[in-house]
């Protein structure tokens, strides 16, 4: 078995907004991030969570702004 600590610099992002709270934090070599997604009030409750890299985290944000102009 082997076990390795390591400590690195990272950066924690918290927006609320609209019933939703959002927490990024960037992974400490840069190449991407980790998410929760949080809702809390009227709705039921919205829970998510996701590692991307940046590039695979640009491509969601595409799909995402197409299909919403598409309504």
């Amino acid at each position: 078995m082997k076990l390795e600590t390591f400590s690195t610099q990272t950066k924690e992002t918290f927006v609320v907004g609209n019933g939703i709270s959002v927490t990024v934090y960037q992974w400490g070599n840069l190449e991407g991030c980790s998410f929760m997604i949080h809702g809390d009030g009227e709705h039921p409750p919205l829970r998510c969570a996701a590692s991307l890299r940046w590039e695979e985290l640009d491509t969601l944000l595409v799909a995402l702004t197409a299909a919403r102009s598409t309504t």
